[in-house]
């Protein structure tokens, strides 16, 4: 009677466990994944994009003319040489002056005023042999016709060296932020003939760069403006045109047409 009863028990106990089989089969699999299973993850595709750059000019007038002229002068003494770079600074102002220049178009530069020397390296040693001075001055003209007259006039007062004649425009910001939107147009432009050869189009920009080059590598312009600016013209100097160039570099997107 015992074992019977013993059986009895085992097999409640064994259908049991059968009966409860799927929903602890179920629970299992949501608390325990399969080892080493990694789910799959959406790794993103490379975008297509076209990279181009485009330059552009815009041609100006000038309307400014900077002359910087200056002299060195060289005395025994001290007192000699500073005597002598101030009358001749005084002078060079003068013509300046007589010119018609305004104050505000006078700039003095490259004061300097010191020993010299000779015998560096000599058995006896250095020995001073007196003075220099030194000075500038740059004057800014509006009137083409005024740059060689005054030229001449510094070089008669006085004036040793011309150390720089520069034509520049006052609008000169003004005509670089044309030349910039020249730019992004000619770098459009170039972009789509390329897309177009390849069977695509354009898609939107990704990426704006200005791009600076130095003024002896300027690279040949795609698009160019040449205002209405009237240039100005002496009997013996043109005045010409000022180069106004700005470059770009722009990163489109490609879409397939």
């Amino acid at each position: 009677m015992i074992k019977a009863s013993v059986c009895w028990l085992a097999l409640v106990s064994l259908v049991g466990c059968v009966a409860e089989r799927p929903r602890c089969d179920e629970a299992v699999v949501h608390e325990l994944p399969v080892a080493g299973a990694v789910e799959p993850v959406a790794m993103p595709l490379p975008g297509r994009t076209i990279s181009v750059q485009g330059d552009a000019e815009v041609l100006t007038a000038p309307d400014r003319f900077v002359i910087t002229v200056g002299f060195d002068v060289q005395a025994s003494t001290l007192a000699r040489a500073r005597d002598d770079s101030r009358g001749r600074a005084a002078a060079l102002m003068q013509v300046a002056i007589d010119h018609g220049v305004a104050e505000r178009d006078l700039q003095s530069e490259h004061l300097s005023l010191q020993p010299r020397y000779e015998g560096y390296g000599q058995p006896g040693g250095q020995q001073l042999i007196g003075y220099q001075a030194s000075r500038g001055l740059t004057v800014t003209l509006h009137e083409l016709d005024q740059v060689e007259g005054l030229l001449y006039d510094m070089l008669a007062a006085g004036a040793n060296r011309v150390d720089r004649v520069q034509f520049e425009s006052s609008a000169q910001s003004l005509r670089r932020s044309e030349a910039r939107v020249l730019a992004v147009k000619a770098a459009r432009a170039k972009a789509e003939a390329m897309a177009a050869a390849l069977g695509q189009t354009l898609g939107e920009p990704l990426r704006v760069e200005e791009q600076t080059t130095p003024s002896w590598n300027v690279p040949a312009a795609n698009m160019m403006l040449n205002n209405d600016s009237v240039a100005q013209l002496s009997a013996t100097v043109a005045g010409g045109k000022l180069r106004v160039h700005a470059g770009v570099s722009v990163v489109f997107a490609l879409r397939a047409a």
